[in-house]
């Protein structure tokens, strides 16, 4: 029931944003980023390996010090046992699919906003096909014209109460938005 009021408020407020009259001078973030993680897994299976991930994300502006919208992520890799139970038991998957909420803070017309986005368990993981429920974090910011990098923390724990795991990563985007200057007088308003 949690998830889905979080998903209704969610919907709520991306369509909120979509409704909004936006100032064609105000830069939207659409972009496309990509990364790679370390999982580490250590309640059951006491593993570690690397994850590519791959997402779109996009936020509209509210104003000129705020911008809202989503991001939708996905991707995989795998693990690698430190004690394999036997020989043939050495290696794991995961997979990963998940959605969330996506901001921008700071000063948006000189490009260079802090980001934000929340994946509070909307989304779903395989871990050696034990389903994961994975909740987010992402912080990052615009470092030039059109480029972002976002730091992720991921922690999962599964529906069984088998798998617990940790993911750090690093993603790196690049906006195709809107990215139009707007003139002082607008600025002054």
């Amino acid at each position: 029931m949690k998830k889905t009021i979080i998903l209704a408020l969610a919907l709520i407020c991306g369509t909120m944003v979509y409704a909004q009259e936006n100032k064609p001078q105000l830069p939207r973030l659409k972009g496309f980023s990509f990364g790679i993680g370390i999982p580490v897994e250590c309640y059951d299976l006491k593993a570690a390996g690397t994850t590519l991930h791959i997402g779109g994300d996009f936020a509209y502006p509210i104003n000129e010090k705020f911008a809202m919208g989503f991001y939708i992520s996905g991707g995989g890799g795998f693990l690698g046992s430190f004690k394999p139970f036997n020989e043939y038991d050495k290696y794991y998957s995961v997979i990963k699919v998940s959605a969330g909420l996506l901001f921008e803070f700071g000063d948006l017309l000189e490009n260079k906003p802090f980001i934000l986005g929340i994946g509070p368990g909307t989304g779903i993981s395989y871990v050696d096909m034990d389903l994961v429920l994975p909740i987010e974090v992402r912080f990052g910011r615009v470092f030039a014209n059109n480029w972002y990098v976002m730091g992720e923390l991921i922690y999962g724990v599964s529906l069984a109460k088998e798998t617990r795991y940790f993911e750090p990563a690093i993603r790196v985007g690049y906006n195709f938005g809107n990215k139009a200057k707007a003139d002082k007088k607008s600025r002054k308003k």
